[in-house]
């Protein structure tokens, strides 16, 4: 799975967005519209920052790094997650200081623009969280989380707008700071979704184990080895998007070390076919 082309499909989607959002923003007189558009901004440069982050990661392993860089990518997740939250702060810093200025009201056209907005972002979102978990890629799934937090916010701004609207023809005083209430709850759940980036990225720099379902179907293919009885067990600790193999086989006890040896490197080197593997341990468990 190319895991640049899938950010890069998203960043294309992501500058549409984002000129949507704050030019219909400025066109229909929309606070919260407008400021989606800043939290889309966030995407769009988070984006371009897992792309080079993604090449960094990819790099082989070298001298110094004998596992590759994958790891690399958790330190991009927990950077995303810091700059999520200070977009967050300045959103809601830029909202609660013009609070009191009079509200324009927005055009009812801006309900529809957000509804597209809405069902654009959700089917973007399902993407990047599915693709993030077929590849284990957890730079992916971050931004899958943060691409998701557009789809509530935008209905948060749905709801600002309608509020306008409604507090336009009730004359209820309330009700015409709704969109700029939107835009305060836009911020918060933008920083929540940034501490669960930043939470997911340090669990996962103190080694973050593979899923049992993914090492299940390695087990089935190392089984498939002449020689190999059975697999006693399997330890896959995630580098990024590669893979460490800590294998337990075991072999018929009357064959000869170097038999038992020769089988371990064919397991080894079946391993070595994935693009996700990049290194492996076997050790040979005599059968008695």
């Amino acid at each position: 799975m190319n895991l640049q082309g899938i950010m890069k499909r998203s960043f294309v989607v992501n500058i549409f967005l984002v000129i949507l959002k704050i030019v219909s923003g400025i066109v229909f007189n929309s606070y919260a519209l407008i400021a989606d558009g800043i939290h889309s901004t966030s995407d769009l440069m988070s984006d371009i920052f897992v792309i080079l982050g993604i090449k960094h990661s990819l790099k082989p392993a070298d001298d110094e790094h004998p596992f590759g860089h994958g790891k690399f990518e958790y330190v991009l997740s927990f950077i995303l997650g810091l700059s999520i939250i200070l977009i967050a702060y300045n959103l809601a810093k830029g909202v609660i200081t013009d609070f009191n200025k009079t509200t324009e009201i927005p055009s009812l056209i801006s309900l529809g623009i957000v509804i597209l907005v809405v069902v654009i972002k959700l089917f973007l979102a399902t993407y990047l969280i599915k693709k993030g978990k077929a590849t284990d890629s957890q730079i992916i799934s971050a931004s899958g989380k943060e691409s998701l937090t557009d789809v509530f916010s935008s209905i948060m701004v749905f709801l600002g707008i309608l509020s306008v609207i409604i507090g336009q023809k009730t004359h209820i005083d309330l009700l015409l700071k709704g969109d700029k209430i939107a835009s305060i709850l836009i911020a918060a759940f933008i920083v929540r979704i940034g501490f669960i980036i930043i939470y997911d990225a340090v669990k996962s720099m103190q080694g973050k184990s593979v899923s049992k379902e993914i090492c299940d179907l390695y087990k089935q293919e190392i089984k498939t080895v002449k020689g190999v009885i059975d697999v006693d067990h399997i330890d896959m600790i995630a580098y990024g998007p590669y893979y460490q193999a800590l294998i337990d086989i075991r072999v018929d006890g009357k064959k000869t070390v170097t038999e038992g040896h020769d089988i371990a490197e064919e397991v080894t080197k079946k391993l070595y076919e994935s693009e996700k593997i990049c290194h492996v341990v076997v050790h040979v468990n005599p059968e008695e």
